[in-house]
């Protein structure tokens, strides 16, 4: 089948919003087909490729499909009557991939999920930290942003930059019209998943009576309990070789165990940093909400 003769189902967001649930709840649903790895990030693979400076970035940039074939290879089963469904984060940071999107995919939707920029960024931090990749506190890191950036480290070590969503939403809006990006807030998800859901299918034209099954704890983050033990499940060269030689489904059930074993608690961010943290933010969080058309709740 050819893929662009169908509707196609983005999911983007701010990055430790939810989207590896989101996939683990489309793919229960037989009218949806995504692919086994997880995130492709293809349309944005040109800007990832120019900012693989931080610790384990070119490995995640190695596992990226490299041409439109590659791609859409990772699609081969889909049926005629499937709805393809990409989920790459990164689509929101690297708002260009919305021109790559309209150029190669011929009836595209996008859906992002955002969260309160504050815990998003937090949540990155201790994402990486729990990965061995990143060792800094986390007001050192955010002192480190600017160096970082110009040394060409990816959009997962820009916490602070990567809080403003409101320019990609536009850009895409713009790009692809407003009637095919769908925004929902990461607080909207955690209270009610199949609200959420359903809309997603309703967006995309899929009957919404789909009974779901729960999904939860699939990307929890903390301090890991053994540095060595992130620094091994890592993007590095053993795990990128790994993933070449074992089973996809057992590889990744097998570092979801380990990963969940080594994951301790998840600290603390200090009231203060929090307070001026979200001073930065106000007047992109406005723009958000004007965009959306409800209040995010993340200013209060």
């Amino acid at each position: 089948m050819n893929i662009n003769n169908t509707k196609f189902l983005i999911v983007g967001g701010a990055s430790k919003s939810g989207t590896t649930a989101i996939y683990y709840y489309l793919k229960q649903n037989p009218a949806f087909f995504l692919p086994e790895k997880k995130e492709l990030h293809y349309f944005s693979r040109q800007y990832l490729e120019n900012r693989m400076a931080g610790k384990g970035d070119r490995y995640v940039c190695e596992e990226i499909p490299k041409t439109m074939g590659d791609y859409f290879g990772f699609y081969k089963d889909l049926k005629p009557e499937m709805i393809p469904v990409d989920i790459s984060p990164s689509y929101l940071f690297y708002s260009k991939a919305s021109h790559e999107i309209k150029t190669n995919v011929t009836n595209p939707f996008v859906v992002f999920i955002l969260r309160n920029p504050v815990d998003k960024i937090f949540s990155q931090y201790v994402h990486l930290v729990g990965e061995g990749r990143e060792s800094l506190p986390f007001s050192d890191a955010l002192a480190e942003e600017g160096r970082r950036k110009e040394a060409g480290y990816s959009d997962m070590w820009l916490y602070q930059e990567s809080g403003y969503y409101a320019d990609s939403i536009e850009e895409y809006c713009s790009t692809l019209g407003r009637d095919k990006v769908k925004i929902f807030y990461y607080e909207e998800f955690l209270e009610s998943p199949k609200s959420v859901l359903d809309e997603i299918c309703e967006l995309i034209g899929v009957p919404s009576d789909f009974d779901f099954d729960e999904v939860s704890d699939v990307n929890k983050s903390g301090a890991p309990k053994s540095q060595l033990l992130a620094k091994l499940l890592a993007p590095n060269k053993f795990t990128y070789l790994a993933r070449r030689v074992l089973p996809k489904s057992f590889g990744r059930v097998a570092r979801k165990i380990v990963k969940d074993f080594n994951t301790g608690r998840k600290p603390n961010l200090d009231s203060d940093l929090r307070t001026r943290l979200l001073d930065k933010y106000r007047d992109d969080i406005k723009r958000v909400e004007g965009l959306v058309g409800r209040s995010s709740g993340w200013v209060k």
